[in-house]
């Protein structure tokens, strides 16, 4: 067991060969759990990429929209390499960092009681809060685009605030026009 980790109580209303297959499963994990780590970060990275690139306009190689629509204009296909190189992020420093940090924190948070819901929610927003900006930081370190995105993304409180103004004094002048 790492950290006092510990498998999850549900094989004993289960069928026999799903109970055996959870019997396997949680044996594994407690054998390997670094490289659960790093296999699973690989392949959520890549298939997370892929969702992303779908959802922002690259084409489906099965999914061919009708012909001469705009759709087919701005058809662009998927990229495999980026979500090889996403994978590889995942399976070279997300999952080892991530696990190195959860190995930590079971051994330094919470140590009377370290599976309390309190104690869950706190290492499950840290792991979240810190591991967004870090990962967000490392990116923009090495990609210019997502240095840019996270750029102008800083900048949303300043465009807020000068859009109200903005329409403050729009109101003022149709106010005094009347």
């Amino acid at each position: 067991m790492v950290g006092g980790s510990r498998a999850l109580p549900l094989g004993g209303n289960l069928p026999r060969p799903v109970h055996r297959l959870w019997g396997s499963a949680s044996r594994a994990i407690q054998r390997h759990p670094l490289l659960l780590k790093t296999v699973s970060s690989a392949v959520g990275f890549a298939f997370g990429d892929l969702l992303f690139q779908v959802g922002t306009g690259a084409a489906l190689p099965w999914a061919q929209p009708p012909a001469g629509s705009a759709a087919e204009r701005r058809r662009r296909p998927l990229d495999w390499n980026r979500a090889a190189a996403m994978g590889a992020a995942g399976l070279f420093i997300a999952g080892p960092a991530g696990y190195g940090f959860i190995v930590w924190m079971e051994a330094n948070l919470w140590k009377s009681a370290p599976h309390c819901a309190a104690a869950l929610a706190t290492k499950v927003a840290l792991d979240q809060v810190l591991g967004l900006a870090l990962w967000h930081a490392a990116l923009a370190a090495i990609h210019e685009p997502h240095r840019q995105a996270c750029a102008a993304a800083a900048q949303w409180p300043r465009r807020a605030l000068a859009g109200a103004q903005q329409r403050q004094q729009q109101q003022q002048a149709a106010s005094k026009a009347s």
